[in-house]
């Protein structure tokens, strides 16, 4: 139990890092995104989450799931206004269900190498 606590400061960290990489790549612009725009993205909120692990030295499901909802919030608050059809929440489910797993795998085998 203590080892989980001293790790949330550092998901929490991850999932402000995570929320903030959504404005930075994304946030202004209302028009769908461009493929540079969800790589670069994607890219900068895999480091963070590896530099996080490194940190945090274990924690793998934590760390992804900290990363996935940081990153998850502000796409449904901005998804959730721009869609009166509700068909946001299907992508809701689909960023969670890729995003989530994804990062366990990376982070796993981050871990891996890491040792």
């Amino acid at each position: 139990m203590q080892s989980l606590i001293s790790r949330l400061p550092v998901a929490l960290a991850l999932a402000v890092f995570a929320a903030a990489m959504w404005f930075v790549w994304f946030g202004w612009d209302d028009v769908p995104y461009d493929v540079w725009q969800v790589l670069g993205c994607g890219l900068c909120v895999v480091a963070g989450s590896v530099a996080a692990l490194t940190r945090a030295g274990r924690g793998v499901v934590l760390l992804a799931a900290a990363a996935t909802v940081g990153f998850a919030v502000p796409w449904a608050a901005y998804a959730s206004s721009s869609d009166d059809s509700g068909l946001w929440v299907v992508g809701l489910v689909l960023l969670l269900a890729g995003v989530f797993p994804g990062l366990v795998v990376v982070l796993t085998i981050a871990r891996l190498v890491r040792r």
